[in-house]
């Protein structure tokens, strides 16, 4: 047929609504694989930027974990030395050599024995209360 457009001028036996409908279920499943191959890159994407913060995340609480543990560090060794300068200033204190009441020395035992720094301490376990 002259004038005609190809594939219309083919001499197949079909009519043109069967072209036409051929042709639109072409352009639908073209629009269906385009619409799932965006998806999916999108997705990808999506699960890569939150692999991305997820491993930030882990290093921060990681970075947090030892900030902790040093500052938790340096607290236990100030303390420690505290103790050691309170030690040695009461040891050698003017008069610390003089003979203290008992009465005085086991009232100060038993307060500190109520501290729970000294609860396992075995000069403690005579003022511990019976269970």
């Amino acid at each position: 047929m002259p004038g005609m457009a190809w594939p219309f001028a083919i001499p197949w036996p079909w009519p043109r609504w069967a072209w036409l409908t051929i042709g639109a279920l072409v352009m639908i499943v073209a629009g269906v694989w385009l619409s799932t191959a965006m998806t999916n890159d999108r997705r990808a994407a999506t699960e890569g930027r939150l692999a991305e913060k997820q491993h930030e995340a882990a290093v921060a609480s990681g970075r947090d974990a030892v900030a902790t543990v040093s500052e938790n560090a340096a607290a236990a060794a100030a303390s420690d030395a505290m103790t050691m300068e309170n030690e040695y200033a009461i040891r050698n204190a003017e008069g610390s050599d003089a003979v203290v009441d008992p009465r005085a020395s086991d009232a100060g035992l038993r307060a500190l024995c109520r501290r729970r720094s000294y609860l396992d301490d075995p000069r403690c376990v005579q003022f511990a209360p019976a269970p």
